[in-house]
């Protein structure tokens, strides 16, 4: 599941966040958390975060725009129907980032995508429905509360769950501005356990300060995205 590992800064202390790595930057404060339904979008985090396993987080949001020429902008089905033994070659620019092991899960993966498309009418449906279409709110407000793994990506294979969750800390300003607006589709009960929830989630998220300090190292300065 996406992580937030470390005390984050709000905007009001931006200036202090120059010495982080932008990319950091701006996948926390447009993307982390943020739910996504898009199937390219979902495809795309899973190779990104799979990608952990041998590059850092800065390094593959430094490279995220090569990622995308390599693997067609993320299109399942252009990605399914790569050529393996070229994308694989040594010397071909996919080898310069990822071992020819990971490239090969890349396209498996989106070839296995591609056929719970089909019965689920997309990926995102088939993602959502362990989730009963709501996102996870953690609600954690310390770094020591994120717990190493969740039930619901459990739930399913390993790499499934990114988009799905906001774990920004309770005290992060990105926490309160990723939560979901009570939806139309909830029932009445769960509409209202949901407002009830959000307002008694304000106080506690004040109590704690609107302004963390920010860790010498960016890693623990910026959320670091892992799967499990």
């Amino acid at each position: 599941m996406a992580r937030e590992k470390g005390a984050l800064p709000t905007r009001k202390i931006k200036t202090k966040r120059m010495d982080i790595n932008p990319h950091y930057v701006t996948f926390h404060d447009e993307e982390w958390g943020v739910p996504v339904h898009d199937d390219r979008r979902l495809f795309e985090l899973l190779v990104l975060s799979g990608a952990l396993a041998e590059l850092s987080w800065p390094e593959i949001l430094k490279k995220r725009q090569i990622f995308r020429e390599i693997f067609m902008n993320f299109d399942l089905i252009a990605v399914s129907n790569i050529n393996e033994k070229k994308l694989v070659a040594p010397g071909s620019i996919a080898r310069s980032i990822l071992s020819e092991q990971k490239l090969r899960a890349v396209l498996e993966n989106a070839r296995q995508i591609v056929k719970i498309a089909d019965e689920f009418g997309s990926f995102s449906q088939y993602c959502w429905g362990f989730l009963n279409h709501k996102p996870v709110v953690s609600k954690i407000r310390y770094p020591r509360q994120v717990p190493v793994k969740s039930p619901k990506a459990d739930m399913m294979s390993k790499d499934m769950a990114a988009g799905l969750t906001n774990d920004h800390l309770v005290s992060c300003f990105r926490f309160k501005e990723c939560k979901p607006s009570p939806s139309l589709a909830m029932s009445d009960a769960d509409r209202a356990k949901t407002e009830a929830e959000q307002k008694l989630e304000e106080p506690r998220t004040k109590a704690h300060g609107e302004e963390m300090t920010v860790n010498s190292d960016p890693s623990m300065a910026i959320d670091t995205l892992t799967i499990s």
